[in-house]
């Protein structure tokens, strides 16, 4: 997100864990900022050697991600997603109907490029992809411009202080998730084969220490 080269200070969660990501492995980091839609065209090519992925990415030439001794993508070594859905209290829903068994008919804001929107798609929703930014989709949503809008996070709460705090009252979040997803820090896979015991360093350092520490750097951010 964002605009230029320059990486803005505080930097945010997803771009402090990057960094520590690197670090575990002793490496060293230039983040490029890229549209979400050219992410796995830029890993698959060379032009950077990781980017992150959810499943629909494996078996993609040119990308690797990690695999458990049975040849499968290794979920141990991915950071869990739950997508929740958000919508406006005056709307009445109760906070446990079944998010999926909503969205049939509804116009669903969700973040340009989402990877999730076919599903929710066959489930009957009326997609709006407009929106470049989760904040931007809220704001939809409290204007009326979208019935419902999707977000991903690491935990189902983790934007309910500052939904709370920005539109006061007026959005809610569904209690149960829409889906669970995983997603991967992928590699190039020809910078793979050129240094495979590195790569599995940080592979393996996201599946011990990466998670928490991931969990932890959002809660510094959604709480401060």
């Amino acid at each position: 997100m964002g605009n230029g080269a320059a990486v803005p200070e505080p930097a945010g969660a997803s771009v402090e864990w990057i960094r520590e990501f690197a670090a575990s492995g002793g490496c060293g980091i230039e983040l490029v900022r890229l549209p979400v839609l050219r992410l796995r065209s830029a890993l698959a090519s060379g032009a950077v050697d990781f980017a992150p992925v959810d499943i629909t990415a494996d078996g993609q030439p040119g990308i690797t991600i990690p695999r458990n001794a049975q040849g499968q993508p290794d979920l141990k070594r991915a950071a869990t997603v739950v997508v929740v859905a958000f919508v406006r209290a005056k709307d009445g829903y109760s906070r446990d109907r079944d998010p999926m068994e909503m969205l049939r008919g509804k116009r669903v804001g969700l973040m340009y490029g989402s990877s999730y929107g076919a599903k929710l798609e066959k489930a009957g929703a009326i997609l709006d992809q407009g929106a470049p930014t989760v904040p931007s989709n809220f704001e939809k949503l409290q204007l009326g411009r979208v019935d419902v809008v999707i977000v991903p996070m690491i935990a189902a709460s983790d934007l309910d202080k500052y939904v709370a705090e920005r539109f006061k009252g007026q959005l809610v979040r569904l209690d149960k998730p829409v889906l669970k997803s995983y997603n991967w820090i992928a590699v190039n896979t020809a910078y793979y084969e050129a240094h495979r015991h590195e790569v599995d360093t940080l592979w393996n350092w996201l599946g011990t220490e990466g998670n928490k520490r991931f969990k932890l750097l959002l809660r510094k951010y959604t709480e401060n």
